[in-house]
């Protein structure tokens, strides 16, 4: 999230001054940002995906130890 907001910052300034430069490094840094964000979004749903797949392991085990 930090990397978005001053990208915003950098993209702004470079805006009010006419830095082309600026904008373009707060673009890239906004975009980096966001990345960032989508990497952990994937990563809670991929934990999420494997504490699922451990609960239905746990309950196929005791399945089995109930025919035994």
């Amino acid at each position: 999230m930090f990397d978005k907001v001053v990208g915003l910052g950098k993209e702004i300034t470079g805006e009010v001054f006419d830095r082309s430069n600026l904008i373009e490094a707060g673009e890239a840094q906004q975009a980096k940002g966001t990345e960032k964000l989508k990497a952990i979004r994937e990563q809670a749903k991929a934990d999420a995906h494997k504490s699922k797949a451990k609960a239905y392991d746990a309950k196929e085990r005791a399945a089995q130890s109930a025919k035994a």
